[in-house]
């Protein structure tokens, strides 16, 4: 028979033992936790609260037109039908950290009603960034709206007799009130809560 071995060496032996199964487990755990932080840092950077979570102003009139309800604004329209923010806006890593700067040096512009005085046309409603795949398709839209709100049937503001001069944006805005532009020369019924374009 083999004698077991005491003293202070057995000891330390036996008490050095367990930490070492310790290990995988704290690891697991922390990796776990990282895991789980970032899925839900993902699913909120979805959410239209990302937005103005820290960069209050100039966000937050972005997200309370979200929140709204009122039926002129196109966002209206897209927050019922669950399409959020990113869905729309693209996330670029580079465009999010030139933001982030602004935002701390205070060198974003706003206008008298909040709204981010952004480069001309860089998020203007147009066919390029209404039409992408998984969006709208213009033929829907077309045979959609022939006689919409009541106006004559042969009417369509998207079968329009200006040969591609006007954008989707001239009509229709996100997070102001929508202006039927074509109510300038025609006697129209507008969609609820927009306003007529007489100038």
């Amino acid at each position: 028979m083999t004698e077991e071995k005491k003293g202070p060496a057995a000891d330390l032996q036996t008490a050095a033992a367990p930490k070492r199964k310790k290990w995988p487990m704290v690891v697991g755990i922390v990796a776990a936790v990282l895991i789980v932080c970032g899925i839900g840092f993902g699913v909120w950077h979805n959410t239209p609260g990302f937005c103005n979570a820290v960069c209050h102003a100039p966000m937050d009139n972005y997200v309370e037109s979200y929140y709204e309800g009122d039926p002129g604004c196109l966002v209206t329209q897209h927050a019922a039908a669950k399409v959020s923010c990113l869905d729309c806006h693209e996330a670029r890593i580079g465009e999010q950290v030139a933001e982030v700067g602004m935002w701390i040096d205070d060198s974003f512009v706003v206008d008298e009603q909040g709204n981010l005085q952004i480069p001309a046309n860089q998020y203007m409603a147009n066919e390029e960034f209404c039409l992408k795949s998984g969006c709208h398709d213009w033929n829907d839209v077309v045979d959609a709206t022939w006689g919409f709100e009541g106006n004559d049937a042969k009417y369509n503001p998207h079968s329009s007799h200006q040969d591609g001069s006007l954008v989707c944006g001239d009509c229709h805005k996100s997070h102001s009130k929508s202006t039927l532009y074509c109510g300038k020369c025609h006697t129209l019924n507008a969609p609820e809560g927009w306003e007529v374009s007489n100038d």
